[in-house]
């Protein structure tokens, strides 16, 4: 995978990226009805908006051997996010097919590096307290900060936020995420290590 930033070309393959990724990561966890009213087209215009406005946001695509956009990270800095924090990972999606490969963790990791290059020292973020991924940010190292719940179409959502102090003990976590998975798939194939 390729790792870069995302450009006016990426908008489309974005898109359906963050909606596929809502509808199927986020089923149950979302009225189906709200899912269901993320069209292509307008996130496509929204993406297109954030790339133009002349923002400070990081936005960063992982780019498959077959050209497509397989994943993105949202990142972004400013202060007083949550006390004490300066930066902030605002959205990471894979597509399914590219799940599972260490895209996220890619993403994850280049949008950090760009994070530090902005003398960002903390980070944070939020995800949803039902979504089986915040076990992963906990393996990671991430200090719960804490929660909070708001109203879809009469659903109650709860979202928990997640932080790392030092950023840099973030992107050593990954590493060693890195490391770890290496040695499971080299076991899996009877390679000692």
């Amino acid at each position: 995978m390729q790792i870069r930033n995302a450009s006016l070309r990426d908008c489309p393959g974005i898109a359906r990226t963050q909606v596929d990724s809502y509808r199927s990561a986020y089923a149950g966890l979302f009225p189906q009805s709200y899912l269901e009213h993320f069209t292509y087209e307008e996130q496509e215009q929204d993406w297109i908006e954030l790339l133009t406005c002349g923002g400070n946001d990081i936005l960063l695509v992982a780019i498959s051997p077959e050209e497509q956009v397989a994943g993105y990270v949202l990142a972004r800095t400013k202060p007083d996010i949550f006390p004490g924090f300066n930066s902030e990972i605002v959205a990471l999606h894979v597509r399914n097919p590219f799940g599972g490969q260490g895209t996220g963790k890619a993403l994850l990791r280049n949008g950090i590096e760009r994070l530090k290059v902005r003398d960002c020292k903390s980070v944070m973020l939020w995800t949803l307290k039902n979504n089986p991924v915040r076990v992963w940010y906990e393996k990671l190292g991430g200090r719960l900060l804490g929660e909070k719940n708001y109203e879809v179409e009469a659903w109650v959502i709860n979202e928990l936020a997640y932080g790392w102090d030092d950023i840099s003990m973030l992107e050593e976590r990954l590493q060693l995420n890195d490391a770890e998975s290496q040695q499971f798939h080299h076991r899996k194939k009877g390679v000692a290590i």
